[in-house]
C-alpha cells in the first residue's frame, strides 16, 4: 500500500537556507520543528539523499518521497513498543519540509544515524552473560508439576531494526524462570524467537541473539518467528499437550492494532519477524484447539489487551487467565527498564521469580512487596498480574493500562506456573474433599456407565466427560454435594471410543479414562 502524501503530509518551508547533507536535514527538523525539545524523543536520519517518486519501506506501506532531499524520522515515543505515532520528515535541498504520519518506522531503521535521543545509551555489558551471572534458582513449592506444564514462547522483533535485546530480556529472564524455579524440561517449552537459529545480525544493538538461553551449550530457540515459524511451533506444541495439562504462552515485541490503526478486523496483531502479522482472529481459532486443564496467556506487546476478548471467555471446560501490558488501543513501553528489559514484563515474571535482576534505572534485588497475596505458598496468574500492575511505573503513570482477565470466574486464584495449586490439605485441621477415587462400574463398557466417588466433606464440584479432543460431551454434575457416595449415571448417547471423565474441585482435579465399546 502506498501512503497518500496529499491526506496525511503537511508541507512547510522551517527554513529559508539550503539543506547540504541529512545531518544538517536532521538538525533542521531537531531546531525549527521540535524548538530543541528531544523529551521521549529519537530523531534519526537516513545517511543518504532520497529522490521525488523514490518508493521507502515502512511495515506494512510504502510512502513515496515527495521530492529529492533527505529522510528524518522523529520517534515521538521512543520508550514505547511499536506500533505508535512518529512522523517521517521529508526535508527538500531548498528547506521545504513533508511530514507524514505514521506508526511505524522504515525498514531502514537500522541503516539510519540517531541525531539526537532521550534513551539511555545501550551498554556494552553483556546481558545475557550479565542475567546467567545474577540468576540464582528460587526453586517453588514441592507441588510443581513439570510432567504436565507446557510453555509457547514468541518474539517476534519485526526486524533487525526493530528487534531490540530487551525482547531477548523478557525470553531469557521467562526461560530461566520456567526451568530452574517451576522444573520446566526443555522438551516442555516452544521457543519462536526472532530469526531462530541463524547466526546473521538480527537485532538492533548490531549483534546475534544467542539461542542459548541458559548456557548449558545446548539451542534453546526451537523455529524463527515469521508466521510459517510460529505455525510450525503452534502445531510441535499442539502435538505435546493433552487434556492433563497446562499450557502457559508468552509474547512479547510489537503489536498493532486493526488495518491502518482503525477498528476493522483484525482488531490487534503480534507483529513477527520480516515485518509479518499473527492476528487476534488466527490466534482464536489455534487456542481453540488446545484441550488442556488450563490455558493462560501473558502478552506484552503494544495493543496486547485485542487479544483478551479472544481468550476468555473459555470454551467448553477449559480454564483460562490472560494478562497482558496494555488495553487493546495502546502502546505498551519498556519504561524504566529500557534498555534491558520491557517493564511490564519485568515486574511480571519478577513476581513468578521472587527477585529482580537490575534493568534500566532499575537496580534489582527484592520486590517492592510479597506478591503472594494470600501467603498460600504459590504466585497465582491473579496474583502475578495483580503485582505487575501496582508495580508497572507505566501503568501507574497511565501510559499504559494491564489487562487481566478469567474464566471461570476467579479461577486464575487457582492456577500457577507450575500447575494446579492444591491447598486442601494446607493445614492439619483441613480434609482433602475426595476420599475415594473416580472410578466406574465396569470399564470397557456398553450403553450407560455408572461414575462412582466419596466426598469426605461437603464440596463445590464440577463432574463432566470430555472426548479425546477435549471437547466437552456432558456435564455430570455442577454444584456442591454432600460428604458421603455418590454415584451418578452416563447415558452415554455417544459413539464408541475413549472418553475421559473429570472431576474438578477448588483444591482436587480428578481424571477417570473410560473406553465405550
Amino acid at each position: 500500500m502506498k501512503i497518500s502524501l496529499s491526506l496525511l503530509a503537511i508541507l512547510c518551508a522551517l527554513s529559508s537556507a539550503g539543506v547540504s547533507s541529512p545531518r544538517e536535514a536532521a538538525a533542521l527538523v531537531f531546531d525549527d520543528l521540535l524548538a530543541l525539545d528531544i523529551t521521549g524523543r529519537t530523531v534519526s536520519y537516513l545517511p543518504e539523499a532520497v529522490y521525488q517518486g523514490q518508493g521507502i519501506e515502512a511495515w506494512h506501506e510504502t510512502v513515496v518521497s515527495p521530492f529529492s532531499g533527505y529522510l528524518v524520522l522523529v520517534d515521538d515515543m521512543a520508550l514505547a513498543n511499536w506500533e505508535h505515532p512518529c512522523r517521517w520528515v521529508f526535508v527538500a535541498f531548498d528547506g521545504t519540509t513533508s511530514i507524514v504520519e505514521m506508526h511505524t518506522p522504515p525498514l531502514w531503521l537500522e541503516r539510519m544515524e540517531v541525531y539526537r535521543t532521550s534513551l539511555p545509551a545501550v551498554s556494552s555489558i553483556d546481558n545475557r552473560q550479565a542475567l546467567l551471572d545474577w540468576f540464582v534458582p528460587n526453586p517453588q513449592t514441592p507441588e510443581n508439576d513439570p510432567e504436565h506444564t507446557y510453555a509457547w514462547i514468541i518474539s517476534g522483533g519485526a526486524n533487525q531494526g526493530s528487534n531490540h535485546i530487551r525482547y531477548y530480556g523478557d525470553v531469557q529472564f521467562l526461560y530461566l524462570t520456567l526451568t530452574q524455579d517451576y522444573g520446566y524440561t526443555n522438551d516442555h517449552i516452544v521457543i519462536c524467537f526472532a530469526d531462530g537459529t541463524n547466526p546473521a545480525v538480527d537485532n538492533s544493538s548490531g549483534g546475534n541473539s544467542n539461542p542459548d538461553l541458559d548456557g548449558d551449550g545446548t539451542v534453546d530457540f526451537d523455529f524463527d518467528a515469521s508466521y510459517d515459524g510460529i505455525w510450525n511451533g503452534y502445531n510441535q506444541i499442539l502435538s505435546l499437550v493433552g487434556s492433563d495439562d497446562h499450557l502457559f504462552i508468552f509474547t512479547t515485541d510489537h503489536g498493532g492494532s486493526g488495518k491502518g490503526l482503525t477498528n476493522l478486523p483484525p482488531e490487534a496483531y503480534l507483529n513477527l519477524w520480516n515485518s509479518q502479522q499473527w492476528n487476534d482472529d488466527a490466534y482464536d481459532t489455534w487456542i481453540d484447539a488446545f484441550n488442556t486443564i488450563s490455558l493462560n496467556v501473558a502478552m506484552e506487546q503494544c495493543y496486547s489487551g485485542g487479544f483478551l476478548a479472544e481468550t476468555v471467555p473459555t470454551t467448553g471446560s477449559q480454564h483460562r487467565t490472560f494478562t497482558s501490558a496494555a488495553n487493546g488501543s495502546e502502546s505498551s513501553w519498556a519504561g524504566a527498564t529500557m534498555p534491558d528489559y520491557d517493564e511490564w514484563a519485568y515486574w511480571w515474571i519478577g513476581a513468578m521469580h521472587g527477585w529482580l535482576p537490575a534493568g534500566g534505572s532499575y537496580p534489582g534485588g527484592a520486590l517492592p512487596g510479597n506478591p503472594d497475596l494470600n501467603d498460600d505458598g504459590f504466585i497465582s496468574y491473579g496474583e502475578a498480574a495483580n503485582r505487575a500492575k501496582a508495580w508497572d511505573s507505566c501503568a501507574q503513570s497511565g501510559q499504559e493500562h494491564p489487562q487481566y482477565d478469567d474464566d471461570p470466574d476467579s479461577c486464575g486464584d487457582l492456577y500457577y506456573l507450575g500447575g494446579r495449586i492444591y491447598t486442601g490439605i494446607a493445614d492439619e485441621t483441613s480434609e482433602a474433599p475426595l476420599s475415594s477415587g473416580l472410578s466406574c462400574s465396569a470399564n470397557p463398557f456398553t450403553g450407560a456407565a455408572v461414575v462412582s466417588f466419596e466426598l469426605s466433606v461437603p464440596t463445590e464440584i464440577t463432574l463432566e466427560v470430555l472426548d479425546i479432543a477435549g471437547r466437552r460431551v456432558a456435564t455430570l454434575a455442577a454444584g456442591e454435594l454432600a460428604a458421603g457416595r455418590h454415584e451418578i449415571t452416563w447415558n452415554a448417547e455417544v459413539p464408541t471410543g475413549v472418553y475421559l471423565v473429570r472431576m474438578d474441585s477448588p483444591s482436587t482435579i480428578e481424571t477417570l479414562r473410560l473406553v465405550k465399546f
